[in-house]
C-alpha cells in the first residue's frame, strides 16, 4: 500500500509540473502577499534552490512586463493585471500544457489582444493551450481545432476554426449565438460576432 500512496503522490507531482490551470477568476486563484511571492509560489513547491526560483520568476516577470507589480499585493490590482499575474504564476512552473477557463472574461479590449499575442507566442515556443471560452471573436485567432459542447455538456461538433463558426446552425444550436446572428469580416482573419436580441 505504501508504493501506492508514493506513485500516487509522484503522479500528483508530475502532473502539477507538466499542466498549469489558469481559473477563470483569477481572484479564486491569487493568495500571496505580493506579485513576486505568486510567481515564486511553484517553483517552491517543486523543491527548487533559491536561485532557479529567483531566475524563473525574473524571467517571466520580464516576459509579461510586470516589473512595475512584483512587489504589489494581487488583491489590489486591477482585474487585467490579476489575470497577467495568475498566468505569470503558472508560467513560471514551465508546463507542457496549459488549460485556461474563459481567460477574456471580464478583460478590456486591450489586455484581450495582449492575451491573444502571448497565446500565440507560447504556441510558437511548444507549449499546448487548451481554452474554453464563449468568446467567439477570439477563436480564430487562438485555435487550431475546436470543440463544441452543448448545453447538456456533450460533444456537438469539431472542426477547424473556421469549419465551426462558419456553422449558424450548429453555433445557433448550442446557445453561442441567436436566431439573429451574423458575421462581420474585418482586416482578413479578424472576425467580429455579434448577436442581436
Amino acid at each position: 500500500m505504501e508504493r501506492y500512496w508514493q506513485s500516487r503522490e509522484e503522479f500528483a507531482f508530475d502532473f502539477r509540473r507538466r499542466v498549469g490551470f489558469v481559473f477563470q477568476n483569477s481572484e479564486a486563484q491569487l493568495f500571496n502577499p505580493s506579485v513576486w511571492e505568486e510567481i515564486a509560489f511553484g517553483p517552491v513547491q517543486m523543491g527548487l534552490d533559491n536561485s532557479e526560483v529567483s531566475r524563473r520568476v525574473d524571467e517571466v516577470i520580464a516576459m509579461l512586463g510586470l516589473e512595475h507589480l512584483k512587489d504589489r499585493p494581487p488583491f489590489k490590482l486591477s482585474g487585467g493585471e490579476k489575470k497577467k499575474a495568475a498566468i505569470a504564476s503558472i508560467l513560471s512552473i514551465n508546463p507542457a500544457m496549459i488549460l485556461l477557463d474563459e481567460p477574456t472574461n471580464g478583460l478590456d479590449p486591450r489586455t484581450q489582444a495582449w492575451l491573444v499575442n502571448l497565446f500565440r507566442q507560447l504556441c510558437a515556443a511548444g507549449k499546448t493551450l487548451i481554452t474554453s471560452t464563449h468568446n467567439l471573436d477570439i477563436v480564430a485567432e487562438i485555435a487550431d481545432r475546436v470543440f463544441v459542447f452543448g448545453e447538456d455538456h456533450r460533444l456537438v461538433g469539431s472542426g477547424s476554426p473556421a469549419e465551426i463558426l462558419d456553422n449558424r446552425e450548429l453555433l445557433i444550436k448550442v446557445n453561442l449565438v441567436d436566431e439573429q446572428f451574423h458575421r462581420h469580416g474585418h482586416d482578413g482573419d479578424h472576425r467580429h460576432y455579434h448577436a442581436h436580441g
